[in-house]
């Protein structure tokens, strides 16, 4: 790379090594960066493009959905628990009764068991994560320097992190799990009358789990397997020295189970047991949550759930077309970086214009594809708005007041019956009126009223 930065070969790297890990600066030239550039506006033109598709599967999805729920509201038909009736078989019914695991489901490894619907094992173990943050430094010339830094912190997690992955090994060497997490579901499980295999019990979530917490007799399983350093803590088991602190290899063992009680699906009957329901445009109806409810509630949740991921999937539609326009403009952002202040400013500037792009190209993608997937709604809400609006139109023309037109006021009495406007005042005590003059050429002067003398023009008051 030259003094300039007008570099179109590898960037030029440097490693520093710190006691929390390493940062890693890279120089890279001006051309090298304009081509990246230039290589992002295929990426961009691709990320707007699967972001229009997106946005018209997702507006399907949400309003497939919709019809498929409101299509299974008015056929299910509510029936007894207690009682499997064959007339009912391919039927969408609503059943609500007790969730029963007619067994013991038990966890070989560690010798703990529940009567319960559902059985879940949560290991944790506390071990190195790697993090890595990037700053750029945009130099004269419109070079660029971006100085990556690696941290390393310690964290609980679920799963088992790869440190040979890590760009600082040593030190930070992951140790293997012995033992992970699992969920196993009680095989012979029933609603009411009905049996609940394990895709119908997968309809109740996890937030209706409850924790299962470990004796003192069942720790021992624990210690044979892990070693000595098992103890109890909190209603789980903690394998390490310290619980308050913690060192890497450390682990935490939890347990959670489903338990029996009542609960409602709204399913298809099928045989004994239940399945999805195809609605007629081929979308699934399953619905299932424990507690005794009616089949409106479910289909009300279900609505509601249906609403909160078309939102989010709209949200990341736009948030994707974004980057999608900005990868676009990215050029003009790196011609302009030549003078680092300028090319902050463009850099905003981009952000801003890609911004509205994305309104101005996402908010009528959406319109069509409401017009593609609903279009006698659509057309019946636009003709609404046109109706609308033009009433909102006559209707102010109507509330509008007319212009008013000036109106000659007629003369006060007492001026000898003389018609017209402004009245002439009355002239002082001891003065002559004179006559007006003529209101035009050949009209003849005003007649004066009686008890007034005519002056001659150039007699002064008090002259005869």
């Amino acid at each position: 790379m030259d003094d300039n930065g007008w570099n179109a070969g590898p960037a030029d790297t440097s490693t520093e090594t710190t006691a929390d890990g390493d940062s890693t600066t890279e120089h890279v030239g001006f051309l090298e960066r304009l081509w990246q550039s230039i290589t992002g506006i295929l990426i961009g033109l691709a990320l707007i493009a699967a972001t229009v598709w997106g946005i018209f599967w997702n507006e399907g999805r949400a309003i497939g959905t919709t019809r498929a729920l409101n299509e299974g509201a008015g056929v299910t038909v509510t029936v007894p628990a207690t009682r499997v009736d064959a007339a009912n078989e391919g039927t969408l019914v609503h059943v609500s009764g007790d969730l029963r695991s007619n067994g013991t489901l038990a966890d070989s490894d560690f010798a703990i068991s529940s009567n319960a619907v559902r059985l879940v094992r949560k290991v944790e173990m506390y071990q190195w994560k790697e993090e890595q943050r990037t700053e750029t430094r945009s130099n004269a010339g419109g070079s660029q320097t971006r100085t990556t830094t690696y941290e390393y912190s310690r964290v609980w997690s679920d799963r088992p992190i790869d440190s040979s992955r890590f760009r600082r090994r040593d030190g930070h060497e992951n140790p293997a799990m012995p033992v992970t997490g699992r969920s196993q579901t009680a095989p012979n499980a029933t609603l009411g009358a009905f049996r609940a295999e394990s895709r119908v019990v997968g309809l109740f979530g996890s937030s209706a789990d409850q924790k299962l917490e470990v004796t003192d007799a069942q720790l021992t399983a624990f210690q044979r397997r892990l070693g000595a350093q098992a103890r109890l803590n909190d209603g789980g088991v903690y394998v390490g020295y310290d619980a308050a602190n913690p060192v890497i290899g450390d682990m935490r063992i939890t347990y959670a189970v489903l338990p029996e009680g009542a609960a409602t699906v709204v399913a298809r009957q099928v045989g004994q047991g239940f399945g999805p329901y195809q609605a007629s445009n081929g979308r699934e109806v399953f619905l299932g949550e424990m507690g005794a409810k009616s089949a409106q509630e479910l289909y009300k949740h279900a609505h509601e759930a249906n609403s909160i991921l078309t939102w989010i999937l709209r949200a990341v539609a736009l948030l994707v077309m974004w980057i999608g326009f900005n990868l676009i403009l990215r050029p003009f952002v790196v011609l302009a970086d030549v003078i680092p202040l300028l090319g902050s400013a463009m850099a905003a500037g981009a952000g801003i214009v890609a911004l509205a792009l994305t309104l101005v190209v996402a908010l009528p993608t959406f319109a069509i594809a409401w017009f593609w997937h609903r279009p006698v709604l659509s057309i019946a809400l636009i003709v609404a708005g046109l109706a609308g609006a033009y009433g909102l139109k006559l209707l102010g023309e109507r509330r509008r007041p007319a212009p008013r037109r000036p109106t000659a006021a007629p003369a006060p009495a007492g001026l000898g019956g003389q018609q017209g406007w402004p009245p002439q005042a009355p002239a002082p005590q001891g003065w002559q009126q004179q006559p007006q003059a003529p209101q035009g050429w050949g009209q003849p002067a005003p007649q004066q009223p009686s008890g007034f003398l005519n002056v001659p023009q150039g007699l002064r008051p008090g002259q005869q």
